[in-house]
């Protein structure tokens, strides 16, 4: 058992604004429920994605006849990875502008010239999204799909169903090889260190991690799913899509539908690895802010140690 008395130095801190979202958190007291909601937010995400991306397959078949499918297939990586970059940027906007409304930790404000510092790793992050999903789709995908993107697209029931599983698949491996960069020492020292340079991040930062790091845990845990249950690359693409942006909103340092748990994590360390946090709760790691997670005490004694099991 581990004290993390800096998770409740972290509770005790907590900004007046966050009582905007005290009904929510209370909600999140109830993990399951949570994860539940998160899996049904996350099948009509991907849903309404893959049908926009579905509609731009005469785009897609138009490219691949000029440049050849595997080429198409490498620029369809680029334009999600892109998109989703875009958004990051997007969302980085109103902490670098000093927006206040629904900002979690309001003390802390960042700046362009830290910010510029960790554009060049981001840069380089970006390329090895692209590089290591272009991979990823043309060794998991037949080569009839990749020549016509439109053809044994999954039914909407199979959607669902594989959306679910590789959310589960991205819990999983996200939430242990995180653990793992922070239990031992070494490599988080070596690795995971870069990224908590940012105790308050901003949404960009999603991506501000050690090259391992990021093909290693972020990339990794996203392309796991897909590979696993033989998604369709329009499926990969839309999941992939969905949990990046969510990733950057994870990360902007606002109230989102994580509730502002992994921002906690930036600030106490040692609570709420994962991703969609039900494994935090099997394995008591598990922290919400505006009130306390299970072995953590509420009200004037949140500041006291609580047990990272």
């Amino acid at each position: 058992t581990v004290l993390c008395d800096s998770a409740g130095a972290a509770l005790a801190r907590e900004p007046a604004s966050a009582t905007a979202m005290s009904s929510l958190a209370v909600v999140a007291h109830s993990a399951p429920v949570l994860f539940a909601a998160q899996v049904c937010s996350a099948v009509v995400a991907v849903q309404a994605v893959h049908r926009g991306l579905v509609s731009a397959a005469p785009l897609y078949a138009a490219v691949a006849d000029r440049v050849g499918p595997h080429a198409a297939a490498c620029l369809a990586n680029l334009a999600v990875a892109s998109t989703a970059h875009l958004v990051g940027v997007m969302l980085t906007i109103p902490a670098l502008v000093g927006v206040k409304v629904w900002k979690i930790q309001v003390s802390r404000v960042a700046s362009v010239a830290q910010l510029r510092r960790s554009v060049p790793l981001i840069a380089l992050n970006y390329v090895l999204s692209v590089v290591v999903s272009s991979a990823a789709t043309l060794c998991g995908s037949k080569p009839g799909v990749l020549a016509d993107i439109a053809s044994e697209l999954p039914s909407g029931a199979v959607l669902a169903g594989q959306t679910a599983l590789c959310l589960c698949l991205t819990e999983v491996w996200f939430y242990h090889v995180h653990r793992a960069f922070h239990v031992n020492k070494r490599l988080y020292a070596l690795v995971h260190k870069v990224h908590h340079t940012w105790q308050a991040p901003v949404a960009i930062v999603g991506t501000y991690a050690h090259p391992v790091e990021h093909v290693g845990c972020n990339m990794a845990s996203i392309l796991v799913g897909p590979l696993l249950c033989g998604a369709h690359p329009v499926t990969a693409w839309a999941y992939t899509l969905v949990f990046a942006i969510g990733a950057y909103g994870h990360h902007c340092g606002y109230w989102t539908d994580d509730l502002g748990m992994h921002d906690l994590h930036h600030e106490a360390f040692n609570v709420n690895y994962g991703n969609a946090h039900i494994l935090d709760y099997l394995y008591g790691t598990y922290r919400v802010r505006g009130a306390a997670g299970p072995g953590c005490a509420a009200g004037a004694s949140k500041a006291s140690a609580c047990k990272a099991r």
